[in-house]
């Protein structure tokens, strides 16, 4: 069972075609019917509700309207969701009803193929907002910096899965590691303040099957 976070502190794109000019009246209705279909369908699915920042490195941190205060964030914590499978709607809604969080305790979700897109990285409301996160639990009694502080200066990334029982698959772990570099860079943050949740606290997150030597070789 998953522990409660301590609470103390506190675009894909998209490929156009040009249509030759000489095509009969039905080709276009065929088309306009298709195009109508994929775009109802894209707004019922999980895909639009979530918003994926694919290529942080070129696009999400470096390029986007969020401004991070220099020093704002110190580490960062890596997670799992404990599950094989989910979304980051139902991660919110769990966690509002388990908890009573106003919004996911994460700054960014990795999906793994089951619910979320493969690879695919979320940014969540806490990031765009610039506000501190809710996804580390109560350190051991006198454990110095306490969970509170490592949710008011961590980054919380989520990876969707449960790495007790299986492996991440290698388009999470390669999204997973363009995201962390990337942070490191915008943000300032060393090899040395990235941790595995239970680095920090008597928790199992992210797993025995997440690969931490040869994450922590790749870290700048």
């Amino acid at each position: 069972m998953a522990r409660k976070p301590s609470t103390k502190s506190s675009g894909s794109a998209v490929r156009t075609r040009k249509i030759h000019p000489k095509r009969t009246g039905i080709v276009w209705v065929v088309f306009i019917g298709a195009m109508t279909l994929a775009c109802g369908v894209l707004l019922m699915s999980e895909r639009w509700t979530a918003i994926p920042a694919i290529g942080i490195s070129e696009t999400g941190v470096q390029q986007s309207n969020i401004e991070i205060q220099p020093g704002r964030w110190r580490s960062i914590v890596i997670h799992h969701s404990g599950s094989y499978a989910g979304t980051v709607r139902d991660m919110a809604q769990q966690q509002a009803r388990d908890w009573g969080f106003p919004s996911i305790g994460y700054h960014f979700v990795v999906g793994n193929g089951n619910g979320e897109y493969d690879g695919d990285i979320i940014t969540c409301p806490r990031w765009f907002n610039q506000q501190s996160g809710a996804h580390v639990a109560d350190r051991g009694a006198g454990a110095q910096p306490d969970a509170g502080w490592f949710n008011e200066n961590s980054i919380g990334i989520c990876l969707i899965g449960n790495g007790e029982r299986r492996a991440f698959t290698d388009a999470q772990m390669k999204a997973l590691m363009t995201l962390v570099r990337s942070l490191q860079a915008k943000c300032g943050i060393p090899a040395s303040a990235v941790f595995m949740h239970s680095d920090l606290a008597p928790v199992a997150s992210p797993g025995v099957y997440f690969p931490r030597q040869t994450f922590s070789m790749a870290l700048d």
